[in-house]
């Protein structure tokens, strides 16, 4: 499979291919009706700045292989068009011109002896996660066809592919930090531990304004490192689970979940997730290592304190002096 297609920005994705040449042939399959209408959409195309674009897509034509769209793109059985207005072009190495919503796409093209370099950008997309995953499953789905009618092989239902690929960018933006710790200690003692503060103070932040309570909003300060975090308390089950939002002034809110599981009499684990991360990818997969590495710290701090007595101060001694 082709290399996934990147969010280089919250609201910018990018992909990169190598396509067979040579470059005009590439510069047909964007430019010509029945010739994009193989991999993308039919449609005419004015080549002058500010020239109409029609694109009229119709993806069961796009492969000889059944296949029917998802319940959500039921609405696209029977095809689905827009206009957008070109906003360069360069024949044959670049053209841009608007899409749906708001949003535009460029297309740049460069030679590599006998192959082509392709470069598509689209920018100016919905945040949400929902729609990111939505568009690059669809990019990649119609790029994976274009190479494939490039290079003369019958492309795959674009829809079968196009929900494949949607899970595995499902699964890489919308990751989930996870970590785990047993406990010897009851449940009810252990939770104690994260809704109260006095016992909080112990093993994680310096200071909070109040105990954990459903509906609730406390802040959580970490005095060594100058940071307050807001907590808002959305579900609260004594001995069994603490739900809440949280983030630090001029970052991202992430949810978090810590649950209590009884594994045998006195013991309890300790399982946490967080997600909801937000950002470019590279910010999201610093976010999630970030995540699980510091509730890591947070749980054996936890442990060391309700097993032992013994107060590591693992959360402030980890970046001592602003050491990274």
């Amino acid at each position: 499979m082709e290399s996934l297609g990147k969010m280089i920005a919250p609201d910018t994705l990018r992909f990169e291919r190598i396509l067979r040449g040579p470059i005009d042939r590439v510069w047909s399959y964007l430019t010509e009706s029945e010739k994009r209408g193989k991999w993308l959409a039919k449609g005419e195309m004015e080549l002058v700045k500010g020239g109409k674009v029609t694109l009229n897509f119709l993806h069961s034509e796009l492969s000889p292989e059944a296949g029917s769209p998802p319940e959500k793109y039921k609405a696209m059985e029977n095809g689905h068009s827009f206009t957008g207005t070109v906003l360069r072009v360069e024949p044959p190495k670049l053209l841009s011109f608007t899409w749906e919503g708001g949003t535009y796409v460029t297309f740049e093209l460069e030679e590599t002896g006998d192959d082509v370099l392709m470069i598509v950008t689209h920018r100016k997309l919905p945040v949400t996660a929902g729609a990111r995953i939505s568009v690059l499953g669809g990019w990649h789905t119609h790029l994976h066809i274009l190479q494939a009618n490039l290079e003369g092989r019958t492309p795959p239902n674009f829809w079968t592919l196009d929900s494949q690929m949607e899970e595995r960018y499902g699964n890489r933006l919308n990751p989930r930090a996870e970590t785990g710790m047993l406990i010897r200690k009851p449940a009810a003692e252990v939770y104690e531990a994260f809704v109260n503060p006095d016992i909080t103070t112990q093993f994680w932040f310096t200071r909070s304004t109040g105990r954990l309570e459903n509906g609730k909003t406390v802040e959580w300060i970490w005095d060594m490192y100058a940071v307050t975090s807001r907590v808002v308390v959305k579900d609260l089950v004594p001995g069994k689970k603490i739900w809440i939002e949280w983030g630090a002034e001029g970052y991202p809110r992430t949810r978090v979940e810590f649950d209590f599981e009884v594994v045998e009499t006195g013991f309890t684990f300790v399982h946490i997730v967080c997600d909801g991360f937000s950002g470019d990818e590279d910010t999201i997969q610093k976010m999630e290592v970030d995540m699980a590495t510091g509730f890591g710290w947070v749980l054996a701090g936890a442990k060391a304190w309700l097993e032992f007595g013994v107060r590591l101060n693992l959360v402030g001694d980890r970046f001592y002096g602003g050491r990274k």
